[in-house]
């Protein structure tokens, strides 16, 4: 006899619910469970599957549970019945309490992200009723009945989103809480979807179809092994080829670079529009102490998005990465400069990166040492950037002939090895932070909404709870800060999860547009992430009347009079707007074409624009780019949405 993987020592099962338990045994034989004091029985089927249903049980515990069939007997000890939540998504949701992704540019214990773990750990007074459920990463692409994972009290491991959920909520409930979290980086919702789902879907139909084809290729069904979808991968990718920057003498310290744009760094040259993938090239004059004069040197910076070829002097002192290799992105640099090259005060630094497919982007902290004289000089800041060859915004996410085994892009791929395994397991509800994948295009952005309805639709039919709460969390502001961008998708994706609150009951959102980082798409405040989720939830699922549920919610937006707009929100409590910060309303005549409003203020809990335009205004737009200004919150400190609105 087996049971699914869930239920082990220490599981947490939703109270106040039917819970269901299932598992195979012996093909058509009687199956008895006992959980405290409650019995239930089931047949097992032809092929030995059964599903035993116990009544519902208020929180508490500890329990035994036991599962007999026959002379077998299962017995699962340490088992509490409370709050049980699904955590999933992407890398945001991915991110544990303790990673430390941001060594290179920090001391560790200053890093904000550190700060929070050890907040964390502090405030957590009842680890014995707080556990969560790892689900072990699988795009294997078969329908999978069980997971590898275990049973834990919250530790470093744990995804910080979800962890700063959960001890919000066991703040408040003062009961055992259970978090199951299944999530996977830089992953696509389609992935996350089942192949019914897909199939349901116009808009995905279509990739349904081509990931039914994949399957005719011998090779790529083989194995489950990686290998192969990175080859495969590897075999679209163009690779880095002829250094034409270098024969333009990109490197050299007399070039004439007066030409070239600003770069911030550490930063992104896609994101701030320098150019998309393919080879860009950055300079910088350092005014060196006169001590370091005539001193070996080091250049260090964190990872270069994918291979680097740097110079000091016009003299390469070192290279990583080749061909169109992904394997070098987050690998720390670090270049000896020998003292034959530091002959004065003044010295130019070059550096020719290269990336192949997704972002392009020199990361880190940026320094020269002197370890002779134990000394760091800081060189992150504004330098001059050039594209030797822009290839366009390149992203193999939705390329079929990447899927199969391995990919966890792969159509319904994640939903078959991480989801299908815990069905129908009882659940208080889902919180699900992802989408940056899916922001390629403003085409893929806008069509987020339904695809992520067709899913959320799905899964609650699959967990069979057609009410099932969902909060998402609307994607960070990251990138280069613009007070204004009309073809961002990020935007058009923030947009999108927005929608779908007004569309379908029981779906929520908390929004993370104002702690995101302009250099890292991971923002480290997870604690604040967590805690608007956890205060949405208190609020829409547990009835806590006092608690906010999040920012002021658009509500309508209408021409009051020539050269006024008002716009409505809903709690809006103690509305305001950041009166020192840029203007974030946005107006437009046609829809396409906007302008700054001249001025917004608060009005109870509208907002009031005013224009001297001649036309009537047809759309406005508030926070509207990847990394926007956020200006509009309510008392209780919760960001408005960003959002686009017909008039």
């Amino acid at each position: 006899m087996k049971l699914a993987s869930l239920f082990q020592n220490g599981v947490i099962l939703q109270r106040n619910t039917t819970i269901p338990v299932w598992g195979t045994s012996i093909a058509n034989s009687m199956v008895s469970g006992e959980l405290a004091g409650q019995f239930t029985y089931s047949r097992t089927s032809a092929a030995g599957d059964f599903m035993l249903y116990f009544p519902a049980l208020p929180a508490g515990g500890p329990y035994t549970m036991t599962i007999t069939c026959g002379d077998e007997k299962i017995t699962v000890e340490d088992v509490f019945t409370g709050e049980l939540w699904l955590a999933s998504g992407q890398s945001n949701m991915q991110y544990k309490l303790g990673d430390d992704l941001r060594t290179d540019r920090i001391d560790p214990e200053k890093q904000l992200s550190r700060q929070q773990e050890k907040e964390f750990f502090e405030s957590m007074d009842k680890t014995a009723v707080f556990r969560y459920f790892n689900v072990e990463h699988n795009a294997g692409c078969c329908e999978e009945r069980y997971c590898n994972g275990a049973w834990k009290t919250i530790d470093p491991e744990c995804s910080a989103v979800a962890a700063w959920f959960g001890l919000y909520l066991q703040k408040q409930l003062d009961i055992p809480i259970g978090l199951i979290v299944s999530s996977w980086g830089g992953t696509i919702a389609e992935a996350w979807s089942s192949a019914s789902a897909l199939r349901a879907n116009p808009l995905t139909r279509n990739i349904s179809d081509i990931y039914r084809a994949s399957h005719l290729k011998e090779k790529t069904y083989s194995t489950t092994n990686n290998a192969i979808y990175s080859q495969t991968v590897r075999d679209l990718l163009r690779p880095d080829g002829k250094n034409e920057g270098f024969e333009k003498g990109f490197h050299r310290v007399d070039f004439d670079d007066s030409t070239w744009k600003t770069m911030k760094i550490p930063g992104s040259w896609i994101k701030q529009y320098i150019s998309g993938n393919g080879a860009v090239w950055i300079r910088k004059q350092i005014e060196l102490p006169k001590s370091w004069v005539g001193k070996e040197l080091y250049l260090c910076t964190g990872g270069i998005d994918k291979q680097d070829i740097s110079y000091f002097n016009g003299t390469e002192i070192g290279r990583t990465g080749s061909g169109a290799s992904l394997d070098t992105y987050k690998t720390p640099r670090e270049y000896k400069i020998p003292a034959g090259l530091n002959t004065s005060e003044r010295a130019l630094i070059a550096v020719r990166g290269y990336s192949c497919v997704y972002d392009g982007n020199f990361s880190g902290a940026w320094r020269l040492e002197n370890r002779e004289l134990g000394e760091t000089l800081d060189i992150c800041g504004m330098w001059l950037a050039e594209a030797e060859l822009d290839l366009g915004k390149i992203s193999l996410r939705r390329d079929s002939s990447t899927f199969g085994p391995g990919n966890p892009n792969t159509p319904s791929a994640l939903f078959d090895g991480m989801i299908r395994p815990l069905l129908p397991c009882a659940l208080a509800g889902v919180i699900w932070y992802q989408g940056e994948s899916n922001a390629t295009t403003i085409e893929s952005s806008r069509e987020y909404k339904d695809i992520l309805k067709y899913m959320i639709n799905d899964w609650r039919y699959h967990f069979q709870n057609p009410e099932l709460p969902f909060i998402m969390m609307q994607i960070a502001n990251n990138g280069f800060p613009t007070a204004y961008r009309g073809i961002a998708p990020w935007a058009h994706l923030r947009e999108s999860q927005r929608l779908l609150c007004t569309e379908l009951p029981g779906v929520g959102m908390a929004t993370a547009v104002d702690i995101g980082e302009e250099d890292d798409i991971h923002p480290q405040d997870k604690q604040t992430a967590g805690y608007r989720m956890a205060a949405y939830a208190l609020n829409k699922v547990y009835g806590f009347a006092d608690i906010v549920p999040g920012g002021p919610e658009l509500l309508r937006v209408a021409n009051e009079a020539p050269g006024i707009i008002r716009i409505d929100f809903a709690c809006a409590a103690g509305l305001r707007i950041d009166e020192e910060a840029p203007q974030s309303f946005y107006i437009s005549t046609d829809g396409e074409n906007f302008s700054p409003a001249e001025k917004s203020e608060v009005q109870g809990a509208s907002v009031v624009l005013y224009h001297h335009l001649d036309t009537p205004v047809k759309c406005v737009r508030y926070a509207w780019a990847e990394n926007p200004t956020c200006t509009l919150y309510n008392g209780d400190g919760f960001p408005a949405s960003p959002f686009s609105a017909d008039l």
